[in-house]
């Protein structure tokens, strides 16, 4: 179980971190399809052999688990994140994908596998739910006045919370399929990859690397990204996060990523100046803590939501 909560921690920190590349792709010139080629094809080529040694295990999983996890987790995922970003802050990014993701994934534990809540996750839940609807409204009184901007953040909130319910599928889904964590990393990656670049030949994704020459690409850039999202979110995170479902439970585990917004804020603040207001760090404290709540670390007993999947067990 304390292994579980360390693999959680470090995914906090590396999400944190995915939400600042995210948002400093978007301050220059790259695309969402650049920054989904560092994120991918780094674990797709280094996972490869794992994925091939378990490709048995894998078929054996079914297909609708395997296309949950490629579209929460994949490169559906993060064209939906990157573009969002486009039109928020970091602080509205990392609140509203992990902060709703502990909703989203006990909506559908409930409904779809019909489990339980305990009254403590749901105070802890709805403590989550208070301070995002505190944080929106905080935020809306401070967006400019013209309809143009209104719409932009309007947007920008809509693909985050689709972005959140994707990642909750993927969740749901990993948890079931009972892969071995780097393998799903691999074969999401392998996949992602793949579709990535066939839709950057085929035009179907504007890319600003695919369009100019080698020499004049920005490689301190593409560096850094490279760290972040392909060794840290593509691999470490992968891991540590698949790793913490299976030790904490998906909901446990969703419930404490949502404390993921204190960290991205506080360094957005020093790297793009960007200073919440108070009302919006009172609603990331109601997230935070409702997410610890809802995580049940305060609790003796264990009362993480079980399920039943239909038949399957992938070997490990």
């Amino acid at each position: 179980m304390k292994l579980g909560y360390l693999s959680m921690l470090v995914t906090l920190l590396i999400w944190a971190s995915f939400f600042l590349s995210l948002k400093g792709g978007v301050n220059s010139n790259l695309t969402p399809a650049d920054i989904a080629l560092t994120r991918f094809c780094v674990p797709a080529l280094l996972l490869l052999p794992l994925v091939w040694r378990a490709r048995h295990q894998i078929l054996s999983v079914p297909k609708y688990y395997l296309v949950g996890m490629f579209i929460g987790c994949g490169l559906p995922y993060l064209l939906v994140a990157g573009s969002a970003m486009q039109y928020v802050p970091v602080s509205h990014g990392s609140a509203l994908i992990p902060g709703t993701l502990p909703l989203f994934v006990s909506g559908i534990a409930v409904i779809l596998f019909k489990q339980p809540l305990s009254q403590h996750r749901v105070f802890g839940l709805a403590a989550v739910l208070a301070g995002i609807f505190i944080f929106l409204f905080s935020n809306i009184q401070h967006v400019e006045s013209s309809i143009d901007a209104e719409w932009d953040q309007t947007k920008g909130h809509l693909l985050l919370l689709l972005g959140s319910f994707m990642w909750a599928t993927f969740t749901i889904c990993a948890r079931v399929a009972n892969l071995n964590a780097l393998v799903s990393a691999g074969l999401i990656s392998l996949i992602s990859a793949v579709t990535l670049v066939t839709s950057i030949m085929l035009g179907l994704l504007p890319s600003e690397l695919n369009s100019t020459q080698i020499s004049e690409w920005p490689f301190e850039e593409l560096s850094i990204h490279i760290f972040v999202q392909g060794i840290g979110a593509g691999l470490i995170a992968a891991f540590t996060y698949l790793y913490a479902i299976n030790r904490l439970g998906a909901e446990r585990a969703a419930a404490f990523g949502s404390a993921t917004p204190a960290i991205a804020t506080l360094l957005a603040i020093p790297l793009f100046g960007e200073t919440p207001s108070i009302s919006a760090w009172i609603a990331l404290s109601f997230i935070s803590i409702g997410s610890l709540i809802a995580s049940n670390i305060f609790m003796k007993n264990d009362d993480s939501l079980t399920y039943q999947p239909p038949a399957h067990k992938a070997k490990t």
